[in-house]
């Protein structure tokens, strides 16, 4: 099989985007498809039919992108090509009201290419919230939705370590968490002295954080959600499986995890002082800790890799 996938490849502060790239290159690699990058910037521009010409010699069967990026497609010569859409809500969420739904051009492409092409649009969030926010696409265009939770790069594993050099590791936007950052992460702070900590003021590329292995050499690697996630029961943010994958002990926030791990597997809580109590526990009992790292892996590995959403995401198709 032959996978495309588009995105702005020069925009260096997107490192979410270049996170799940790299997980499904390394998966569809490891299956011995073929995987292509294509420039989303070179795409829109006349002055690089080059790039068009690239992707329409390639004829990829499949072609991963925005779904805000379609209109840049040239899709009336990609005949066969199926379309795997990620973005945009359909319908506008007052409680996000920073999340722009998909354009009405947009729209008007899917619904013009959507007898044409087999395109399917893939969302992380909650069952029900997709059902709210991104059931037009179904009813109104005919297309398919797909719960497609975030996940791990099984190539990236990383054995956990018994006694880490750091005491806690934090990576995360505090912009957008300003209420849970307070919660969890700054009694944390006040209690330990040898952690780390990026955020949008103290950035670091996650290639970096990954590459020294940061998760594993930290005992604790707490996760926090943004308050309307977790009210609302959006969403798992990516960092519950690449955590652990990389060999992280977690200590999360989001009551949702529950449904895909068990309490021997993550620890889950919602209260501040528990959150530091348990810290606390973990890093005495250094153990318990390898225990539960190892079986939340086990868990990851068999259920929520990037070879595991492209069987979900082959198996809608098919």
């Amino acid at each position: 099989m032959k996978v495309a996938y588009i995105y702005n490849i020069n925009n260096t502060q997107d490192y979410a985007t270049k996170t799940v790239v790299d997980g499904f290159k390394n998966a569809f690699t490891e299956r011995k498809d073929t995987f292509r990058i294509f420039d989303l910037i070179k795409l829109k521009s006349s002055f690089w039919p080059h790039e068009k010409l690239r992707l329409i010699t390639y004829a990829p069967d499949v072609i991963f992108t925005d779904v805000e990026n379609v209109s840049n497609i040239p899709l009336s010569l990609l005949k066969n090509t199926k379309l795997v859409l990620s973005g945009s809500f359909y319908s506008s969420c007052s409680y996000l009201p920073k999340t722009l739904a998909v354009t009405a051009k947009t729209k008007q492409v899917l619904n013009k290419y959507s007898t044409k092409h087999n395109i399917l649009i893939r969302s992380p969030y909650d069952e029900s919230f997709n059902e709210r926010f991104f059931g037009g696409y179904q009813k109104d265009l005919g297309i398919s939705v797909m719960q497609s939770l975030h996940c791990a790069d099984s190539a990236k594993y990383s054995a956990p370590l018994l006694n880490p050099e750091f005491d806690f590791l934090w990576v995360g936007d505090i912009g957008t968490r300003t209420t849970t950052y307070k919660a969890f992460i700054q009694p944390l702070k006040t209690t330990f002295s040898n952690y780390l900590e990026y955020n949008e003021h103290n950035m670091i590329n996650p290639r970096t954080i990954e590459s020294k292995g940061y998760y594993s050499r930290s005992f604790i690697t707490p996760n926090i959600h943004t308050e309307i996630e977790i009210k609302n029961r959006m969403l798992l943010n990516e960092m519950v499986f690449k955590s652990s994958m990389l060999g992280g002990f977690q200590i999360c926030d989001n009551p949702l995890a529950g449904e895909l791990f068990q309490e021997d597997e993550l620890i889950i809580t919602t209260n501040g002082d528990d959150f530091l109590e348990k810290a606390h526990h973990y890093i005495s009992h250094p153990d318990k800790r390898m225990e539960m790292i190892k079986k939340m892996q086990e868990n990851i590995l068999k259920n929520h890799t990037y070879s595991n959403r492209i069987d979900q995401i082959l198996a809608s198709y098919s």
